[in-house]
């Protein structure tokens, strides 16, 4: 494209015509200088507050119902206070080198036993054990709400 520069800036109608009439592109004084004076400056955004979560209201409980629920809460501290018993003691085993120092002891109901003294078979026996009563007990907490 061809551009004609005068001292002051500023090319005559007949610069502008000479260069539509080669290059076939009209150019609207009127027009480009009204829609740059139409370009609006962006309106501020504004910032909303973050919107909190709406709680449902929570029923309103009969007598009959409370009871019941203090009931069942008080079952569930029973069953997580008698696993973290049962936890601690396991805790207190220690596996030691010695094979035959610790004994594993199994019982069903017809009176058969099984007995190993193995350490390796104690150790997993027991680390079983301990992982199955940490998860029950995060069961039982995560079942425990008001």
């Amino acid at each position: 494209m061809e551009t004609v520069v005068k001292k002051n800036g500023k090319a005559t109608q007949n610069d502008v015509a000479a260069i539509v009439s080669k290059t076939g592109i009209a150019i609207d004084k009127v027009k480009t200088e009204t829609a740059i004076a139409e370009v609006k400056q962006p309106e501020p955004v504004q910032v909303l507050a973050p919107v909190q979560p709406v709680e449902p209201p929570k029923p309103v409980l009969t007598l009959e119902q409370k009871i019941e629920k203090v009931e069942t809460l008080k079952t569930l501290i029973e069953k997580r206070e008698r696993l973290e018993a049962s936890r601690k003691k396991l805790t207190a085993f220690t596996v030691g080198a010695n094979q035959f120092s610790e004994n594993i002891v199994l019982t069903d109901e017809n009176g058969n036993t099984f007995k190993t003294s193995n350490t390796e078979v104690f150790a997993k026996v027991v680390d079983t054990i301990q992982n199955t009563l940490v998860s029950k007990i995060a069961e039982i907490e995560n079942q425990i709400e008001f």
